[in-house]
């Protein structure tokens, strides 16, 4: 074998390593990724936050397609002024923080979960330390702590959640739902107010041991089922009069102590909660008493002022469950619905069951067995169930999500539009042109339609939003096509709504709309010409 063989052989050998890792290594575009710029933006903020406590964590993961990142086995060691051994330490086993998933533009959401935290008792202040002995407990455990808000851009509504329990201690939650969440900076651009509109809010406190802890604590008339009330509603009582005579005018004549109807009726509620957890301590309820059918404005300013005002306006209630737990299907009623007995049900016990059951609200979720009490109510045109499952069905069957938003949409059911928008963007235009063909079926036009260019226009409006209409882009563009005409120029601006739709369409949809276009103008012809519309609307043969 020649040296030049040799050398050739040789050479060759030692770049296959070299091809193999060509192969593997991290394109420019790898390093250019938004999940890989993410993560760097996070561990550069770690990083700043090392200057502020000693931290360590096992992995991190971002997935932008949920709007998600994820840090696991974390120990941090805070700089505390108390505690000048440095025995703080807090572990968790998982940290999420969440954002709206990139489908969703409309949506604002901040939500922050930890799992499996602990804590030793020395990050607690002196004062709070103290406290905390009197539970028992050797350390702080946290499995789960949340707290998750919700903003939607265009109702400007919110759901605001707090959830933290601690281990063989207790478990709070905070639910508020808000109408209108917005900020007013009219007077002041730099500190503007909050501008809240409240449909609901609830205060849960679960017992999970800890009042059996504190109960040795706590002088015995104050646990005794048959005084506590008594004792405890009069405190209450006469904190909530002090506040009231504080507000009032000294000026004011009679007695300005005295409680409000609405005052009254939560000492009343609190009264009559007290001594049923003292007989089963499990948990209590604070929440508000207004039907969620309506709205209250928070007046943030007045409050502090106006004890009777806060009253007023959130009505608080005490009691042992929810509202929503008391809202409750009646078991009977349930059995019977899922039973033979279901045809015996009117369209109102339905409905009711139904929803309960494909929203998890009132009943165990069950979406198969809502579907099947609530689709003959849709189908019937009763656009408040179709919104339902329209709504239930999003993310597990979009075409069946976007028959059922078709129908609500034609009942003018509010947020029907914004339902099926949201589907279009995902679903093909091929496939949204057979849903609304199947949803459609055999169109009876309006021949009175074609008296007036503006009752065309209508028309053609009607079935482009998908309000008071089925929506449906061939039957749109049919009276578009005649309005537009007639010389009609909204008409011909919702033909160039239609055509741009088409127009980001894939070959398989717009192969599709040209046979649906074909239809749609060989109509509109026969109409122009047979109904004589040139000689009606004032055109020239």
């Amino acid at each position: 074998m020649s040296t030049r063989v040799i050398f050739a052989t040789t050479a060759l050998c030692l770049s296959l390593p070299n091809i193999s890792f060509a192969q593997t290594a991290p394109s420019l575009w790898d390093l250019l990724k938004p999940e890989y710029l993410v993560q760097r933006g996070l561990q550069a903020g770690i990083m700043a936050l090392r200057t502020q406590i000693d931290l360590k964590y096992g992995a991190m993961g971002v997935n932008l397609g949920i709007g998600q990142a994820s840090v696991s086995d974390i120990v941090a060691w805070p700089l505390l002024d108390h505690d000048t051994e440095g025995a703080c330490e807090i572990t968790a086993d998982r940290l999420e923080v969440r954002a709206a998933p990139l489908d969703r533009p409309d949506l604002i959401r901040i939500k922050v979960q930890a799992m499996g935290v602990a804590a030793t008792v020395d990050c607690l202040p002196p004062e709070p330390q103290e406290m905390f002995a009197l539970t028992g407990l050797d350390a702080i455990h946290l499995p789960r702590l949340t707290f998750d808000l919700e903003y939607d851009i265009a109702g400007a509504s919110a759901d605001v959640h707090v959830y933290a329990r601690i281990d063989g201690f207790a478990a709070i939650d905070l639910t508020g739902d808000l109408d209108y969440l917005s900020l007013d900076g009219r007077e002041d651009v730099e500190n503007p107010k909050p501008v809240v509109y409240l449909r609901s809010a609830a205060l849960t406190l679960e017992n999970l041991g800890g009042w059996e802890a504190l109960q040795g604590q706590i002088p015995p008339p104050f646990t005794d089922p048959a005084s506590a009330a008594q004792i405890v509603g009069g405190m209450v009582g006469g904190a909530i009069a002090g506040a009231n005579r504080r507000a009032a005018d000294p000026e004011a004549e009679g007695d300005t102590s005295a409680l409000s109807a609405s005052q009254q009726a939560f000492l009343d509620s609190l009264t009559a909660a007290i001594p049923s957890f003292l007989n089963q301590p499990r948990k209590i309820v604070i929440e508000t008493g207004f039907s969620p059918l309506d709205t209250v404005f928070l007046d943030f300013d007045a409050y502090p002022d106006d004890p009777h005002l806060v009253f007023a306006d959130l009505q608080p209630v005490v009691s042992l469950s929810s509202a929503r737990a008391r809202a409750a299907l009646p078991a009977s009623l349930l059995a019977q619905a899922l039973g033979d007995g279901a045809g015996d049900l009117d369209d109102s016990a339905r409905a009711a069951v139904g929803t309960a059951l494909v929203t998890g609200v009132g009943a165990p979720r069950s979406i198969d067995r809502g579907l099947a009490l609530l689709e003959p109510l849709a189908m019937a045109g009763d656009g408040a169930v179709a919104l339902t499952l329209a709504r239930a069905l999003d993310s597990r069957d979009p075409e069946a999500s976007y028959r059922y938003a078709l129908i609500a949409g034609a009942a003018s059911q509010t947020g029907a539009a914004v339902q099926l928008d949201r589907l279009e963007s995902r679903l093909p235009f091929a496939r949204i042109l057979g849903l609304q063909k199947d949803v459609v079926g055999d169109v009876q036009h309006p021949i009175e339609a074609l008296q007036r260019v503006a009752l065309m226009r209508e028309e053609a409006a009607m079935r482009l939003s998908g309000i008071g209409r089925i929506r449906s882009y061939p039957v749109a563009a049919l009276w578009a096509i005649l309005a537009s005409a007639a010389g009609d120029g909204e008409s011909a601006d919702i033909l160039d709504q239609i055509d741009e739709r088409v127009r980001m369409a894939d070959t398989e949809g717009k192969a599709l709309w040209a046979e649906a276009e074909q239809e749609a103008a060989a109509l509109a012809m026969e109409a122009w010409i047979g109904q004589d519309l040139p000689a009606r609307f004032g055109a020239k043969p």
